[in-house]
């Protein structure tokens, strides 16, 4: 019985170790579709850095677009990444239109915490933000997204 609902919990979403959250197959998707996008940047434009260090580099671009946005409807924490900050990195990197404002801010909804109780108003922490563009989370989770043979 215990195995049947574990293998049920394991076919319908994807945890995220750090928060002990479940993602949606959606959002496991969009964060699956986000991780390859900037695997193909790195692979072309960071081959010489680690890979480590693009991702810090990502989260540093995508912090630092949340000052800057003009479509911020609302202040953003300190070192907290909203669905603005990450479009507005994947448009730095040319590949803006690759995936979709609701695939972003899916992510975020599922992942992040709301700033001021409005859904709009959602974002992530830095080390939420490295979790996710890590190969090391999707490998881990990749697992858990398949049905039990």
């Amino acid at each position: 019985m215990i195995s049947i609902a574990i293998s049920s919990l394991r076919s319908s979403s994807v945890a995220i170790a750090p928060a002990h959250r479940y993602l949606s197959m959606a959002c496991a998707n969009s964060v699956h579709k986000l991780n390859n996008i900037l695997e193909e940047y790195r692979a072309k434009n960071y081959s010489q850095e680690f890979p480590k260090r693009f991702q810090k580099d990502i989260v540093k671009a995508a912090i630092t677009a949340n000052g800057s946005s003009s479509k911020r409807q609302f202040n953003v924490p300190a070192n907290n990444i909203s669905a603005d900050g990450i479009e507005h990195v994947l448009q730095n990197i040319g590949m803006g239109d690759r995936m979709s404002r609701s695939e972003i801010e899916e992510i975020i909804r599922e992942v992040g915490d709301n700033v001021d109780g409005e859904e709009s108003s959602c974002v992530i922490s830095e080390n939420q933000m490295l979790d996710l563009i890590s190969r090391t989370w999707e490998d881990h989770h990749h697992g858990l997204n398949q049905p039990e043979h």
